[in-house]
């Protein structure tokens, strides 16, 4: 008991307090109808062990959705442990990897070729940038090619359990870009990030 947390233990109590309410109150709802009873009961033990199974493989069945989430939903971003996240790659070959700034969700293109965090102009309008008020005067190169942009900063940046703030980023002209681009400005503040088994991997310092 002394390994358990206030919460766990308050969690065992009440499902311990149920069971035995359940055993006494069982035998008197169905007196004179044993195999009825016997059928609740048996109902009910079964689903006490799975919810004690359940509580006591909490992280792994975690893990597991999380895991079965990310493979369904693509770019969506999968815990690994409490520095590290994983993105599986998409049908097309890329990896895309969805993060939010604020409230506002957002998806990327991981590319290493790009030298910073690289916007659209209609998701820097969700952010609350104002894009025909920037100067496009910075020529970023992308995998693609070259695009004029312009430079501001988010305050946040959050790839699954991984938060930058400040992030260096830069705002395409509007209809310039059809992918926000995940580069170097946030990866570089990473710890490393790797490529293996079709799983992008990213780990924060």
């Amino acid at each position: 008991m002394n390994d358990l947390t206030q919460p766990e233990i308050v969690s065992l109590l009440f499902y311990g307090a149920l069971a035995l309410w359940l055993a006494a109150a069982i035998p008197r709802l169905f007196r004179g109808r044993f195999m009825a009873g016997l059928a609740a009961l048996t109902f009910w033990i079964i689903a006490f062990l799975v919810v004690i199974t359940g509580y006591s493989y909490r992280d792994e069945l975690r893990g597991v959705a999380s895991h079965v989430i990310a493979t369904v939903v693509p770019g969506m971003p999968m815990q690994v442990s409490a520095s590290e996240v994983a993105v599986m790659r998409s049908s097309d070959g890329q990896f895309l990897v969805r993060g939010t700034s604020g409230d506002a969700r957002l998806s990327f293109i991981f590319d290493t070729g790009a030298s910073a965090v690289v916007l659209r102009a209609e998701d820097a309008s969700r952010l609350g940038i104002k894009p025909h008020d920037l100067t496009y005067d910075v020529d970023v190169a992308t995998a693609n090619g070259h695009a004029m942009t312009a430079e501001t900063t988010l305050p946040e940046l959050r790839i699954g359990s991984i938060v930058e703030t400040d992030v260096e980023v830069l705002v395409a002209k509007p209809g310039a870009l059809h992918e926000n681009l995940l580069g170097m400005t946030f990866l570089n503040r990473l710890a490393s990030f790797t490529i293996a088994d079709n799983k992008l991997i990213l780990r924060s310092r």
